[in-house]
């Protein structure tokens, strides 16, 4: 069975690129429903931008996944990716 992850393209925000629902299995039986933010801002970005930015991101994170559970139904945890 192939693991093609669900994208919201329903939820948006100025840092975000890409935005979907992925399972991520642990053990043999074992699965948990994860939320990936992959935002448009750098890691290499100078640290006041990348602070800045991040900051950004993560005082709006509740709203976004209100917004996402509502689409989607719930998840088990949320991962941030930087481009």
């Amino acid at each position: 069975m192939m693991n093609v992850p669900e994208r919201l393209t329903s939820v948006t925000h100025p840092l975000i690129s890409s935005i979907y629902l992925k399972k991520n299995y642990s053990g043999m039986h074992d699965s948990e429903d994860v939320l990936v933010i992959e935002t448009n801002f750098s890691n290499s970005d100078t640290d006041e931008d990348f602070d800045s930015h991040l900051s950004e991101l993560l005082f709006d994170l509740h709203d976004l996944q209100i917004q996402a559970e509502e689409k989607i139904g719930h998840f088990d945890r949320v991962d941030i990716r930087t481009c």
